[in-house]
C-alpha cells in the first residue's frame, strides 16, 4: 500500500510490543525520511531513532508514552522550521505505518540529548513507535474530524480529484483534534488559514505549527496520488491583509501534469 492509502488507515497507536524491530527496518526508515523533501530546503534537520526495549530511557514530558523505540527528529531553529517539521514525519509516519508499524506524536516531550545537539540543531519533536499491542488500522469513518463543509467555503464547482485531495487533508492528525485549519477552495487553487490559537502558549503555538505541515504533506500526497501538479506558495497580497479569526499559511496552486 502506498502513503495516500496510508492517510486513510492511519490511528495514533499509545500501547506498543516490547518486540524489537529488524535493524534493516530501523535504518530503511531513516534513509526514507533523509530523502523526503521539506517545505523548506535550506532548514537543516536529522532524525535518529532511541532503542528503549528495556525501558529505562529518562522520557520527559506531559505526553509522554512509553513504547520501545523513539524517533528524535531535530532541525536549525529559524522560521517556518516546525511546520518543515511536521511536513517532513508525516510522509514517514505513513512509510512506517505501510511497514506494520505503530506511531504516536508526543508533543512537549523530552529524550536524553544525544550528538544532534551538539552539531546546532534543536530538538524538536520525539515521536514514540513499534508493534502495537492493538489495531494498527483503522477505519476512517470512525476518524473524529469535522466535514468539509465546516472547514471550506467552496468558491466554485470543484472537480472530484480536489475534492478528493480535501478528504485526505481532513483526516490529517492534529494536537489535541484541533485541526487547526481552514480553507478557501477555488477549481484549481486553495487558500490554507491557520486558527488562531485560543490557548496562545508557547507548547501549543509550536504544536499549532507543526500540525499544519502535517495537513500540508496530506495535501501533497493526496495531489500526487490523483496526478495533480502541486505548488505551495505564499502570495504576498494574502499577507499583507488582516484576518479575524486567523492567519492565511499559504496558497496551494493545483493543476493536471500536461
Amino acid at each position: 500500500m502506498n502513503l495516500y492509502q496510508m492517510i486513510f488507515k492511519r490511528r495514533s497507536v499509545r500501547k506498543f510490543k516490547k518486540e524489537p524491530v529488524p535493524e534493516q527496518l530501523l535504518k530503511d526508515i531513516l534513509y526514507y525520511g533523509s530523502r523526503v523533501s521539506g517545505l523548506q530546503a535550506d532548514i537543516p534537520v536529522k532524525m535518529e531513532i532511541v532503542e528503549n526495549l528495556d525501558g529505562r530511557l529518562a522520557v520527559k514530558g506531559l505526553w509522554k508514552v512509553e513504547a520501545p523505540y523513539y524517533l528524535v527528529f531535530y532541525s536549525e531553529e529559524k522560521e517556518g522550521y516546525l511546520t518543515n517539521a511536521g511536513y517532513i514525519l508525516e510522509f514517514v509516519f505513513l512509510y512506517m505505518t505501510g511497514k506494520g508499524l505503530g506511531t504516536c506524536y508526543l508533543g512537549n516531550t523530552r529524550l536524553p540529548q544525544s550528538g544532534s545537539q551538539n552539531s546546532g540543531l534543536k530538538q524538536v519533536i520525539a515521536v514514540a513507535f513499534g508493534y502495537p499491542k492493538g489495531l494498527l488500522y483503522r477505519d476512517p469513518a470512525t476518524a473524529k474530524r469535522l466535514p468539509l463543509k465546516e472547514l471550506c467555503v467552496f468558491k466554485e464547482e470543484v472537480p472530484e480529484s480536489m475534492k478528493n485531495i480535501l478528504k485526505a487533508v481532513r483526516l490529517a492528525p492534529s494536537a489535541m483534534n484541533t485541526q487547526p485549519w481552514r480553507f478557501i477552495v477555488y477549481h484549481d487553487k486553495i487558500y490554507v488559514f491557520c486558527c488562531r490559537e485560543f490557548l496562545p502558549s508557547s507548547p501549543f503555538v509550536s504544536m499549532r505549527e507543526m500540525s499544519i505541515g502535517i495537513m500540508l504533506s496530506h495535501m501533497t500526497i493526496a495531489a500526487e496520488e490523483m496526478w495533480m501538479n502541486i505548488r505551495l506558495e505564499k502570495e504576498e497580497s494574502m499577507e499583507k491583509k488582516s484576518y479575524k479569526s486567523g492567519t492565511y499559511v499559504t496558497t496551494a496552486y493545483i493543476k493536471e501534469y500536461k
